[in-house]
Order: structure tokens, then C-alpha cells, then sequence
């Protein structure tokens, strides 16, 4: 039986006049029951419509696509012209701020015990969204102490008045859950924040049979207030219900809580207002580069800002990052004539060095570095041809694939191809 060869990739080559052969919405793979080309063409998986965006929203079109396991609910986030959202699968929030730029911002995370954060730079500025604001309340005081007054929130009473071993205490009106009063209203009000958290010890510092935190808010004291948080970021935590009763010197700003599920782009102010061209994470530091130069800041674990003597130089040439990425435990900082591998050197004052031996003289085009594994990363180098690298870089593209990045390239530059 005569089979017929088949193409195992696209070519094209214009310039030495070749025919072409194309090969759409397949993949190449081994197949040992084919005994004679041991191969499969298998059909590419469809694409499936994101119900939650248009194609081309009338800011402007589709820039790029971020999501990370773990992270935001596992969320996918989206650029489409200057806006930014936030997409669950059914719902899609904006995110209020404005992306400058037509390329696809670079995006990376930042997360840790309390604090989830996601870092965007649009070449101009760097953002940061920590999930949405939770709704929040404050409960004050004139200053004296107002022992007899019950505190609720979402129907639960809390008091200074009563017995803390007390077996009835159930954060009902006729039994409330009972804080150890202070010496000061400071020291009230601090006790109260501890039940709500519930740090310190069930019959020492609250009712001996309250058995864990509240169960929609967290608070923090201060020396005349309380204020209280939703413990989400949800729009739900804003009809959560705040009251007191019995109370002459303490009162709630409003009878709910109030400015949950705002949604914003923070702006991180960089040292001299430089622009911000690329982003990666690494040992749970951000790392962020300056435009046109070799220069990259960090970012320490939980903080949203940058020290301005917190940076470090690619050091082994002076062409300027155009791009990086994390590669296992490594990140790769890619210039337009050379590239380098970084690590963590768990050292607070140094925290990252260059590894020795593992500098390449291969730079890189901009937007084309891609993580494959813990250990490989695909990129097109500046001699326009395609690159596996892991331990070395290897051409993994023909010369048809070549032509075509060249006269892309030139083509974005203005250039006759």
C-alpha cells in the first residue's frame, strides 16, 4: 500500500522560491502504531469564547492573558486597551486604573501569610492589585470607658459586663460573649479586637467558650477606635450590620460596613518616576527592570513599594534587559545581547547574585521568552532564530520559520523586508 508523505510542520521559504507546506490546526506526535512514518497528525483543541469579554472592547483590543494556580481563586486577569479585568469564569469585574501602552503588559505575584498581590508594568508604570478593598467599619470612643454597652456585629454581642467563665455566654443579646475589661478604654477596646481575632486565652482574656475568630470580620485597635474588616473582598461584606446598644461614649461610623469589593490598579512610586519595562518573582521577591538599562529593582516579600537602594546590574554586559522570567529556582534576565541566570542567596542585604558560568552570548527579541518547564525556556535569539535552553541554548528552528521572525521584525521596524 502507497502512503503519502505528510509535512510534520509549517514552511515557508520566499526567498529561495520553495513550494509551501502548510499545516493548520494539527500537531505532530510519536505514534508507534503507525509503522510506517511513526507519527500522528492529532487535531489542535479548539479555543473556547471567553463569555465575559468581548474580542475587541471599544477601549481597544485584547493585550494579554495572565492567570497562576493558587493565586486570586485561580482567576483569570485580562488587558484589553487601557483597561484591566478580573474574570471568575462567569463574572468580569474592571479593575479601575488605566494601562498605558499597546503591548502586552508583564505581569507577575507576589503572595504570602496576609498579603495576595499581582504586579503589573505596562512599560510606563507599575501597578498593583491586592484583591479588591473589603468593607470595613469603625467603631469609636469619646474616651471613657462604657463598660455596660453591648457591641454587634452581624448579630453577634459582644460586652465588658459578665462572667468570663460564664457556660451561658453564646453572642446573644441575653448572653453575650464577654471581653476583660481594661484599665484604660485603650486596653477596651484591644481586648475587644482579641475576642474578634481570637488572640489570647478563652477564659482569661474572653468567654472560655468562645471557640475561634469571628466569623466575618478581623479588626485592629487603635488608642480610641476599633476598626473592623469583611473578611473578604467581596460586596457582601458591605451589608454586614454594625450597631450598639446600651452605649453612651461608643458609636459605629454607619450601621454597616462600607467600601467593600472596589476593585483598583495601585501605582508603586519607582525611584526618579523611571518606567518599568519587565517583571518576574523569585524566592517571593518581585523583581522589576528599567526600561533601557541593565538595572533591575526588588521588591522584598509583602511590600508594595521600592527602595531605591534596592537593585542590582546585570553585570557581564552592558546591553539593557529586554526580558525575564523565573525558570525553576532561577531567574533568567535577558538583555538584547546576552543573558544571564540569577539566584536567591538568602542573604537580606544581597539577596541575589548572578550563578557563575551560565552567562550566554545570545540576546534576546522582546516577548518572546517562554517557560516550559522548571528547567527550559523557549526565546528568539537576535540572530532571529527560535531557542530551546536549558542547560545550552539549541536552534530548534528551519530556515522558513527564520525568514518569517526577520521579516516580521522588520516589518514592526519600519524597514523594507
Amino acid at each position: 500500500m502507497t502512503t503519502l508523505p505528510l509535512g510534520l510542520g509549517a514552511y515557508k521559504r520566499t526567498f529561495a522560491q520553495e513550494p509551501e507546506i502548510r499545516l493548520e490546526n494539527r500537531l505532530v506526535e510519536a505514534n508507534p502504531t503507525n509503522l510506517k512514518e511513526h507519527t500522528a497528525l492529532i487535531g489542535r483543541p479548539g479555543t473556547k469564547l471567553l463569555t465575559g469579554f468581548a474580542p475587541d472592547l471599544p477601549s481597544g483590543k485584547l493585550r494579554g492573558f495572565y492567570t497562576k494556580l493558587g493565586l486570586f481563586n485561580d482567576d483569570l486577569f485580562a488587558a484589553s486597551g487601557a483597561n484591566f479585568y478580573r474574570y471568575d469564569g462567569t463574572t468580569r469585574t474592571h479593575i479601575t486604573g488605566v494601562l498605558h501602552g499597546t503591548d502586552s503588559p508583564r505581569v507577575t505575584w507576589s503572595k504570602g501569610i496576609g498579603y495576595e498581590y499581582l504586579f503589573i508594568a505596562d512599560g510606563t508604570a507599575l501597578y498593583y492589585y491586592d484583591g479588591g478593598s473589603k468593607a470595613s467599619g469603625v467603631l469609636s470612643s469619646d474616651g471613657t470607658a462604657d463598660h455596660t454597652a453591648k457591641v454587634v456585629i452581624e448579630g453577634v454581642y459582644y460586652t465588658w459586663t459578665g462572667s468570663l467563665t460564664d457556660a451561658l455566654s453564646d453572642g446573644t443579646s441575653a448572653h453575650p460573649w464577654v471581653v476583660k475589661p481594661g484599665a484604660t478604654v485603650a486596653e477596651d477596646l484591644a481586648n475587644l479586637a482579641d475576642a474578634l481575632n481570637f488572640d489570647g486565652v478563652a477564659g482569661t482574656d474572653f468567654s472560655a467558650n468562645l471557640a475561634g475568630p469571628s466569623l466575618v470580620v478581623t479588626a485592629v485597635a487603635a488608642a480610641t477606635s476599633v476598626t473592623v474588616k469583611y473578611v473578604d473582598s467581596t460586596a457582601a461584606g458591605n451589608a454586614i450590620t454594625t450597631t450598639v446598644s446600651g452605649a453612651t461614649h461608643l458609636s459605629w461610623g454607619a450601621g454597616t460596613l462600607t467600601g467593600g469589593a472596589v476593585h483598583v490598579l495601585h501605582q508603586v512610586l519607582v525611584p526618579e518616576a523611571q518606567p518599568i519595562s519587565t517583571l518576574t518573582s523569585i524566592a517571593s521577591y518581585v523583581l522589576a527592570s528599567v526600561a533601557d538599562t541593565q538595572k533591575f529593582y526588588f521588591i522584598p516579600p509583602g511590600d508594595t513599594t521600592i527602595d531605591a537602594l534596592n537593585f542590582a546590574e546585570k553585570e557581564s554586559s552592558p546591553d539593557p534587559i529586554i526580558d525575564m522570567a523565573t525558570v525553576g529556582d532561577v531567574a533568567v534576565i535577558a538583555g538584547a545581547g546576552s543573558i544571564e541566570f540569577w539566584m536567591a542567596t538568602g542573604e537580606a542585604d544581597n539577596p541575589f547574585a548572578p550563578v557563575e558560568g551560565r552567562t550566554m552570548s545570545r540576546g534576546i527579541v522582546a516577548g518572546t521568552l517562554v517557560v516550559v518547564d522548571e528547567s527550559t525556556f523557549i526565546m528568539v535569539g537576535n540572530d532571529w532564530r527560535v531557542y530551546s535552553v536549558s542547560s545550552s541554548p539549541q536552534a530548534i528552528s528551519d530556515k522558513g520559520i527564520e525568514e518569517r521572525i526577520r521579516k516580521q521584525l522588520r516589518r514592526e521596524a519600519g524597514l523594507s523586508q
